[in-house]
């Protein structure tokens, strides 16, 4: 009895785990555009927070991908080049 249980259970979790999987949507991934927009925005709060030259990139990088979080977006590993 306690193996037939036991099945069960581990059945039920695992099915609920496949099934969790397919709740999830795939990410696109946003603009070149639309990064260098959210760059330039970034680097005006930036400014605006006086934010060390050392911790310049950490910051713009943190801004960026929690912009293109809040929009449903893919994040950025490394910052965009400017042209």
């Amino acid at each position: 009895m306690k193996k037939i249980i036991l099945a069960l259970a581990v059945l039920t979790l695992t099915s609920s785990a496949a099934f969790s999987n397919e709740d999830t949507p795939e990410l696109m991934a946003a603009s070149p555009e639309y990064v260098m927009s959210l760059l330039a925005q970034c680097k005006n709060d930036a400014a605006e927070d006086e934010v060390t030259t050392s911790e310049m990139n950490d910051y713009l990088l943190t801004c960026i991908n929690d912009e293109l979080e809040a929009s449903d977006y893919q994040t950025i590993k490394v910052l965009p080049k400017e042209d």
